[in-house]
């Protein structure tokens, strides 16, 4: 493992261990009486006891709902006041729900608990912050106990606080004293740089905004914090005069992300001489900049949870929250299945910003799993003319029309896509693959083939492109031998992946070679056990090998299981169930094996699609 990577499991162990600390549990043993609500609207709340609010919130809490959560923590807290497990639950749904006021309110009665003091302190020191009462900020942020990351945190958010009260030596000098592990480097230059920048010491802003970015370590540390570091030293020279130099800090940072818009954005602004804001205005943007890079620096998996929490924290503290802030709490709210809370982040990003078009593309995808379909299309139909060179609005489009079906503008903009894809791009082949697919739900075989080959010379081993050339060629009798061991390489790219296994069972059975389609599939059930697809193709399976029952069993499980096939599948099956399998409307005895010289079709006489990865 390099040092890198122990880099960020040792920032993720960190700050998991410093804001995750569980509270005690309730002691509740009544069953509850409401249910918590689903989906991404407020709860509405309809308890008749402590233990249905309680239960209910934390369910919402565990499904990733704080803001549901806080509802029947608020009913939970108006049925037992007194209770300090309660008062523990609520505060952290409270502030991972943006409630900052009543988090705070707990907070100033928690702050002495061993569990959750640390938290309770680090709220109370920020309230004090935003509040410009400095010296309150930092006696809160004296910590007991304190884990390398408390020590990196409270350093940084104590030397805002000495800024915004004008002491700047001290502010710097907290850094500069701060000892602990290797990967601290990135973020100390960084705060090092926006201290000094905002309190006026130049040099020693560029000096280490400088090292930040010659070092591309900075960058697998904290890509989010080199980039920023690039944008602040390029509005550090610009605001100098140092045209050029701002240029160079930019191109720094747009060599490790091209597209990246706040850079892009920036540098247009520079070459035409506009005036540049500061990097940092004020100590309360300090301290949420502060909150937003660690919190980025953990935002995934299960450090989900905690960068929530730091990024709620960066709003309430800022007084104008910015877009990229905006942007990272949609983004956890779009993997928490929250569609309408991201959209309504999303919605608030000006149309000025460089994280706009990124807010646009991600409200029509948004809409999509919304179910808002038409709504979807229209927003992106739009974003595509707004922006017309973009490359990734095309795709987004592409993506949803493909999704509905609508094969023939997907082609279109795909096409289009080919053209805006830099020549080296990583993920060129996934544009040919799409376009594949969509020629080949068209029907246009020999436009779809190109594309797969296309993509393979780009991609030689990817097991989708493997998988979906290789089923075609089988299933259309076509270079059996290559395309059955295409499907085989993905399988073995690919030994988790139920539908890949799937394929490859599906594969066999076409080609009469029930036995082995039987071990294949029953592979693929047992590592996608709910895809109705896969259980109707080994019920298939079992009744050419004789085992009807078996196969009964396996076509209603694909009915009732979750996700539910598409009616017309659904019909097919049912008719299996009662009549048996049928091929070209023919009733197949069990056990019956294939003609020799003759292709196996489904029980509908249509071929079967390869499965998605």
């Amino acid at each position: 493992m390099d040092k890198t990577s122990i880099s960020r499991i040792a920032l993720a162990a960190a700050i998991a261990a410093t804001l995750l600390a569980a509270p005690a549990r309730a002691q509740s043993e009544t069953a509850p009486d409401a249910a918590p609500v689903t989906g991404t609207e407020r709860a509405t709340v309809d308890v008749q006891s402590l233990s249905g609010a309680y239960l209910a919130a934390k369910i919402a809490r565990e499904n990733r709902q704080p803001g549901i959560a806080a509802d029947y923590y608020d009913e939970a807290l108006r049925l037992d006041p007194t209770s300090e497990v309660l008062q523990q639950e609520a505060m952290f749904a409270y502030l991972a729900d943006g409630r900052f006021e009543k988090g705070v309110e707990l907070a100033g009665k928690l702050e002495k608990n061993a569990d959750i003091g640390k938290v309770a302190q680090i709220a109370l020191a920020l309230d004090a912050l935003h509040d410009k009462r400095y010296d309150a900020a930092i006696e809160s942020l004296k910590l007991r106990d304190t884990s390398d990351l408390d020590s990196l945190l409270v350093a940084h958010l104590s030397a805002w606080a000495d800024a915004g009260a004008g002491r700047k030596q001290e502010a710097i000098r907290r850094i500069d004293d701060l000892q602990g592990a290797s990967w601290f480097a990135a973020f100390n230059q960084y705060q090092t740089g926006l201290l000094a920048g905002f309190t006026g010491d130049t040099e020693r802003a560029r000096t280490a905004l400088g090292a930040l970015i010659s070092d591309q370590g900075s960058a697998q540390t904290s890509v989010d914090a080199y980039l920023a570091g690039a944008e602040a030293l390029a509005r550090l020279e610009a605001r100098a005069g140092r045209k050029q130099q701002a240029l160079d800090a930019i191109s720094k940072g747009l060599d490790l992300a091209p597209v990246y818009e706040p850079l892009t954005q920036l540098r247009s602004e520079i070459e035409a001489g506009k005036d540049i804001a500061a990097p940092i205005d004020s100590a309360q943007a300090g301290a949420a900049e502060t909150l937003y890079i660690l919190g980025q620096a953990i935002n995934r998996g299960d450090g989900q949870d905690v960068a929530l929490l730091y990024f709620q924290f960066a709003k309430a503290v800022s007084n104008k929250p910015d877009a990229k802030l905006l942007t990272a709490l949609a983004g956890v709210a779009d993997r928490s299945k929250q569609i309408d809370l991201a959209i309504s982040y999303y919605e608030q990003i000006p149309e000025t910003s460089p994280f706009r078009r990124t807010a646009e593309l991600q409200m029509g995808l948004d809409l999509w799993q919304a179910e808002r379909k038409e709504e979807s299309k229209a927003h992106l139909r739009k974003a595509v003319a707004n922006y017309p060179d973009d490359l990734q609005a095309h795709l987004a489009f592409a993506d949803v029309l493909a999704a509905d079906k609508e094969y023939g503008e997907a082609v279109k903009l795909l096409d289009r896509a080919i053209e805006l894809a830099p020549v080296d791009g990583p993920n060129n082949w996934n544009i040919y693959y799409q376009r594949g697919i969509a020629h080949e739900r068209q029907k246009e075989w020999d436009k779809a083939e190109s594309d797969f080959k296309r993509a393979l010379e780009l991609q030689p081993d990817q097991p989708q492109v493997l998988n979906y050339l290789g089923y075609s060629w089988v299933d259309m009798d076509r270079n059996l031998d290559e395309g059955l061991q295409m499907i085989r390489t993905a399988v073995d790219l690919r030994p988790n992946d139920g539908y890949i296994i799937d394929s490859l069972g599906w594969a066999y059975y076409r080609l009469g070679r029930y036995d082995d389609a039987v071990e294949q599939l029953e592979r693929a059930v047992l590592i996608t056990p709910a895809d109705p697809t896969i259980n109707d193709h080994l019920g298939d399976a079992y009744w050419r090998v004789g085992r009807q029952r078996e196969a009964r069993f396996q076509w209603n499980r694909s009915l009732v299981g979750d996700p539910k096939p598409e009616e017309a599948d659904a019909e097919r099956i049912r008719r299996k169930l009662t009549e048996g399998l049928v091929v070209d409307g023919k009733p197949v005895p069990p056990g019956t094996p294939k003609p020799v010289q003759q292709r196996a079709s489904n029980d509908a006489g249509e071929t079967a699609d390869p499965q998605p990865n």
